[in-house]
């Protein structure tokens, strides 16, 4: 049986695996996502491009926490969401406050509900490769063990692997079952 810091330590290494060499590309950056939200009203798209030049945004393991604070995770793109989410959610783990809008907001993204929201969050999750995807589920999974959440985020975490990310979690294990099985076909 594992201890929760070999756990802690295996969700943190299959993050960093499975995004590793991801970078935003033509996406939304939080800077990006914050005026889109409205916070910087004075500021003008002119703006934008300087911002794309000051922000790390080809190394998320990089980005400060700092700026994963900025909390506009639900203005973020597809490619935006793929290069900012191993970040938040390693931040997840790392520095837990369950009233801070980085936490609220990167658990929040994490959770597809269904209704109007639904499409939005698929659309957002569609760039995720399946390694990525069983990464965030992985993630979701242990999540309770190794950081305790308040009312809130534990309804988030196991209602976003009931709605979506709990498929990633058996899908990976009946493949590895059957690719174990195959090669014992074929070896014998």
């Amino acid at each position: 049986m594992k201890t929760l810091i070999q756990v802690r330590a295996t969700v943190e290494n299959e993050i960093r695996m499975a995004f590793h060499g991801v970078t935003l590309g033509r996406g939304i950056s939080l800077r990006q996502a914050q005026l889109a939200d409205g916070i910087q009203v004075a500021v003008r798209d002119a703006r934008l491009a300087t911002f794309a030049e000051r922000e790390i945004t080809d190394d998320w393991s990089r980005v400060p926490l700092k700026e994963l604070e900025r909390d506009c995770i639900a203005h973020l793109d597809a490619l935006g969401f793929r290069y900012y989410i191993p970040a938040l959610m390693l931040s997840v783990l790392s520095h837990y406050e369950p009233s801070s809008m980085r936490i609220i907001g990167t658990l929040a993204g994490l959770y597809p509900k269904k209704g109007n929201s639904w499409e939005f969050h698929i659309r957002r999750y569609s760039l995720l490769s399946p390694a990525q995807k069983t990464a965030i589920a992985r993630f979701l999974m242990a999540l309770p063990k190794l950081i305790e959440l308040d009312y809130q985020g534990q309804k988030m975490v196991s209602r976003g692997l009931r709605n979506y990310w709990g498929e990633y979690l058996h899908t990976t294990a009946l493949k590895g079952k059957k690719e174990k099985a195959g090669s014992s076909l074929r070896s014998g």
